[in-house]
């Protein structure tokens, strides 16, 4: 008799349990269409400043090199005499960069720590066999790429390429020209190694002869690098000009080139339009990505009187050029718009008596408003500041034991002031700087930049 209730009791379980799995398999279901309330909070965020400890690395290019002084070594850059060097602001180390033909004038690097004002530039009077003229660049931070716009390497004209490793790591750098009719040959391009600690100077007549305008692209990987472009020309056996071309760090569809000017005690010819000066500003323009599009160009002066100046037809990344022929004496700047990214550079030239020389003036960067920038003024240069803003900006120049000097910039102008070796500038608004020099038949200019870019903000989300 105890067989039955057994069987009995093992076939309740059985029902219970598939009722038990039944309602569950159920619940699973009903939750599975219905939206239940639920409680969300956003990721705890803590902002930390990467720029602590850290330190902002300037590069001088050094002394100018020239190319063919060695009769033995025809392809080699011989460095000249030795630039001066102004420093604007504190530099809490000081180096040098060795190079192959050593001499006088090597590479001067400088640090400080990002968030104090650093600035740096050099001049130097060339005077050799062949060549005579002025020259002055900005000293600027390594990059991972950059872009240098100017020369030729046609007739009479050698360009050189100059760049510095201050790390402690090889660098290889790809090296890309572009010319008139756009990108160079894949063919004609090279890397470069540039070891730590130094600065290699390179042809680019042999990367690319008889091109009548060029732009170059350096990308480094391993180490970032500076980079500057060294002009040499020539006509028959007289001197022309001399220039080292300050870098530009990446394509705007808005550029600004402050310093800008053409002088000559000759008389003008007649032109197109008019009057023509002796030697024409030049304005050339690159798209790098090959769009088809179009530069206007401008100049502004003192004052807020802006000149319209023509436009430049960009395709196929080739390098566009306007020829100014008539530049307004009271002109200071050129502002540059396009409808594409491009980069830029502004020739103009200095003539007197026998004496020749011009500079290819390039874009500045942005100096951000209530940002103190550190500005080197070189020997005889004169700053120029520009507002293309559309109000006025209100600039304040601080040097070493002297009052401050206030300098109200209208909107759209570009005023020239006198300013000291070691100054620091804050702006009310937005505005961009640069310094030249022009006396007699020379001719020079480089763009003030900007403080560390890096605002230092990194977002962590601790788990």
């Amino acid at each position: 008799m105890t067989s039955q209730p057994r069987a009995v009791q093992a076939t309740l379980r059985a029902v219970v349990g598939l009722v038990i799995v039944g309602v569950a398999a159920g619940a699973v279901v009903l939750l599975g269409n219905t939206t239940l309330p639920s409680v969300t909070r956003a990721p705890l965020a803590i902002k930390t400043d990467t720029t602590q400890n850290t330190d902002r690395t300037l590069v001088c290019a050094g002394s100018f090199s020239e190319l063919g002084a060695d009769s033995n070594r025809p392809g080699v850059a011989i460095p000249t005499n030795a630039p001066a060097i102004v420093v604007a602001g504190t530099a809490s180390d000081t180096s040098t960069l060795a190079r192959a033909e050593g001499g006088e004038g090597l590479p001067q690097v400088f640090r400080a720590p990002t968030k104090e004002p650093l600035g740096a530039a050099q001049i130097q009077g060339v005077k050799t066999d062949a060549l005579r003229g002025l020259t002055a660049s900005a000293c600027t931070e390594p990059l991972n790429e950059q872009w240098v716009l100017g020369g030729a390497t046609g007739l009479g004209v050698s360009s050189t390429l100059s760049l510095g490793n201050p790390g402690d790591v090889p660098a290889t750098v790809q090296i890309t020209v572009f010319d008139e009719k756009g990108k160079v040959a894949e063919g004609q391009t090279a890397g470069v190694l540039v070891s730590p600690g130094t600065e290699q100077t390179i042809s680019l007549n042999g990367y690319a002869p008889d091109r009548a305008r060029i732009a170059v692209r350096i990308v480094s990987t391993g180490a970032p690098v500076t980079a500057s472009m060294g002009v040499a020309h020539v006509t028959g056996l007289d001197p022309y000009a001399v220039d080292t071309v300050t870098r530009q760090a990446e394509p705007a569809t808005k550029l600004v080139v402050p310093g800008v000017t053409n002088v000559s005690d000759h008389d003008r010819g007649a032109g197109d339009v008019g009057e023509a000066d002796l030697f024409s500003v030049l304005v050339r323009v690159l798209a790098p990505g090959g769009e088809v599009g179009t530069a206007h160009v401008k100049a502004i002066d003192g004052k807020g009187k802006s000149t319209d100046l023509g436009e430049v037809q960009l395709a196929g990344s080739g390098v566009g050029e306007l020829t100014v022929e008539h530049w307004p004496a009271s002109a200071n700047a050129v502002v540059i718009e396009a409808d594409v990214p491009i980069l830029a550079g502004v020739m103009g030239s200095a003539k007197k008596g026998a004496d020749h020389d011009y500079t290819w003036f390039v874009p500045a960067p942005t100096l951000e408003a209530k940002t103190p920038v550190a500005v080197p003024m070189v020997a005889g240069g004169k700053l120029v500041i520009a507002n293309t803003g559309d109000s006025e900006a209100e600039v304040k120049l601080v040097a070493d034991g002297d009052k401050p000097v206030s300098v109200k910039v209208p909107a759209g102008a570009a005023v020239v002031q006198n300013a000291k070796t070691n100054t620091i500038l804050t702006s009310t608004g937005e505005v961009t700087a640069g310094v030249r020099i022009a006396s007699g038949g020379d001719i020079a200019g480089y763009p003030v930049q900007a403080s560390d870019a890096r605002d230092g903000g990194l977002l962590v989300y601790p788990r």
